[in-house]
Order: C-alpha cells, then sequence, then structure tokens
C-alpha cells in the first residue's frame, strides 16, 4: 500500500515535471520582455530629448536687456524666477522626489519661487495647467519689456519669444509623459511572466534521469537555468527602470540635484548682468596677459 501511494505521489509530481517543462518552452517570455522594454525605452528616449533646459532660454534673455536699466536687475530676477517655477512645476508633477520636496504651492512659496499673489493666482487653475501659466506671465514680462525699450534689438523681443515657446512646449511633452503612463497590467503581467518562468524552470529540472552522472549537479546546482533566469530578471529591471525613471533608485534620474544645478546656473547669469564690472576686468586682464603657451605644448 505505501509502494502504491509512493508511486502515485512520484507520478504525479513527474507529471507536474513534465508540463512545467512544456511551459518552459512555449511560454513567450522574450516577445513579452522584448515588447515591454522596446515601449519603455521609446518612451524614456523621448523624454529625455524633449526635457525642459532653463540654461539657454535664462541667457538669451539676460544678454538681449540693456544694461544700466533703473527696472533691469527687477526684470531679470522676475524673468529668471518664473523659468525656474515653470520647470519645478512641471516636474513635480511626475516626479515623486520632487514632489515630497514641493508637495503643494504653499512650499514653493516657503522656497522663494512663489509670491503669495501668484499662489491665489495659480490655485484656481488645475494642477497641470500650473507651469503652462507661470509661462503666459513671462510672455506678458517680454511684451513689457518690449514695449519699454529694454533689449537691445528689436529682434531681441521675437527671439526670446521664440524660445520661451520652445519651452513651453518641451514642459507641455513632459507633461503628456506623465498622462500616458504604461498600463500598469502590462508591467504586472511581464513580472509574473518571469517569476513564473523561474519557477516552472526549477520544476522542470526534475525530469533528469536519477543516475547519471550529471543528474547531481543539473538537480542541486542549476548554473544555466540560474544563468538565464537571471539574464530574463535584470531584462525586466532594466524594461521597469526606463518606465519610470524619476523614482527613488540610485539609477533613476536624480530631479532633485538637476533642479539645484538650475538655479545655481541661473544665479551665476543673474550675477552676470547686476555685476558686468568683474566679468569686464576678468576679460581685460586676460587679453592683456594672454599666453602662448597652450598652442607651443600642444
Amino acid at each position: 500500500m505505501d509502494d502504491d501511494v509512493i508511486f502515485q505521489v512520484t507520478s504525479g509530481f513527474e507529471d507536474i515535471a513534465v508540463y512545467c517543462s512544456t511551459y518552459t518552452s512555449a511560454l513567450p517570455i522574450i516577445l513579452l520582455l522584448g515588447f515591454f522594454t522596446s515601449t519603455s525605452m521609446q518612451r524614456w528616449f523621448s523624454l529625455v530629448t524633449t526635457m525642459a533646459g532653463t540654461t539657454k532660454v535664462i541667457a538669451n534673455f539676460v544678454m538681449s536687456i540693456k544694461e544700466n536699466q533703473p527696472e533691469g536687475h527687477q526684470i531679470v530676477q522676475q524673468y529668471t524666477r518664473w523659468i525656474l517655477l515653470g520647470w519645478a512645476l512641471t516636474f513635480r508633477l511626475i516626479c515623486k522626489p520632487l514632489k515630497r520636496v514641493f508637495p503643494n504651492l504653499t512650499s514653493l512659496q516657503n522656497a522663494g519661487l512663489l509670491q503669495p499673489h501668484e499662489t491665489l493666482l495659480l490655485e484656481r487653475e488645475p494642477a497641470s495647467n500650473h507651469p503652462l501659466v507661470v509661462i503666459h506671465w513671462n510672455l506678458t514680462l517680454l511684451k513689457l519689456c518690449n514695449r519699454k525699450g529694454i533689449f537691445m534689438d528689436i529682434s531681441d523681443y521675437g527671439r526670446n519669444q521664440d524660445l520661451l515657446m520652445g519651452f513651453k512646449k518641451s514642459c507641455g511633452d513632459t507633461i503628456k509623459f506623465a498622462s500616458k503612463n504604461i498600463p500598469f497590467a502590462l508591467i504586472q503581467a511581464v513580472t509574473i511572466t518571469v517569476y513564473s518562468f523561474g519557477l516552472a524552470s526549477l520544476m522542470a529540472r526534475q525530469l533528469t534521469e536519477k543516475h547519471t552522472p550529471t543528474s547531481f549537479i543539473i538537480k542541486y546546482f542549476p548554473v544555466l537555468n540560474t544563468f538565464q533566469y537571471f539574464l530574463y530578471y535584470l531584462w525586466l529591471k532594466f524594461g521597469r527602470l526606463a518606465a519610470y525613471p524619476f523614482g527613488d533608485d540610485e539609477n533613476d534620474i536624480d530631479i532633485k540635484r538637476i533642479f539645484q544645478a538650475h538655479i545655481e546656473d541661473a544665479v551665476r547669469w543673474l550675477s552676470l548682468y547686476s555685476s558686468p564690472g568683474l566679468t569686464d576686468q576678468l576679460v581685460s586682464m586676460s587679453l592683456h596677459s594672454s599666453s602662448n603657451e597652450w598652442m607651443i605644448n600642444a
């Protein structure tokens, strides 16, 4: 009786192993991973290529304003602050770490990026429109500068307007990234498939003949199976990383550091307008003491 029970259990286990062996060979894991990873990478690449930057739009505005204007410093500072504010409002919509730094408009106001009367105006609009509203404020500021004749050249108004509209488009494309996420069901399906493959391949190894010289190694040291599963797992992690590149993982895009770099760069451009004498003095000294050693050493 005991032998019959053992035989039935063994036969049942072998049937499961046979089924798992068929499952691992028929599972379209490469197709799923390929589709998921390619879709994630396309979204990641489109985001990186259209990611809004602040340097070009700020630098062009600073260099186009006439020097020694009564309100020049205030205008440059206001324009720069609104550019940084628009950038922060854009990326806090899609980046959880930045969202934790600026959870609401009050936090932006405490950071000095937003004024109380501006907060009241933004509270009337949905969060997705906040960056666009701020950019419209800068468009109005450009119109004011053109009306007062603050630009060095008559074409500076159109050039700054084009750059600002390009900045607006980049912010809009970034917001679309948040509204067109990869379906969570697809991520779950690929994840379950990879984990199921690992379990099924582990069970399928039990079909190895018991008395062959290599059976012990194949059953208890599944090197090749582990290597195959490890590759699929890395493939899955890579796709998930590209699907949401603004998380807390160390390999994600550090939006907080990028935003801090934008602020530091903006401060340098502000100092270039407010204290041009220091830069002019440096350029003059370098011209009078220029060296040819770099050409000789080359």
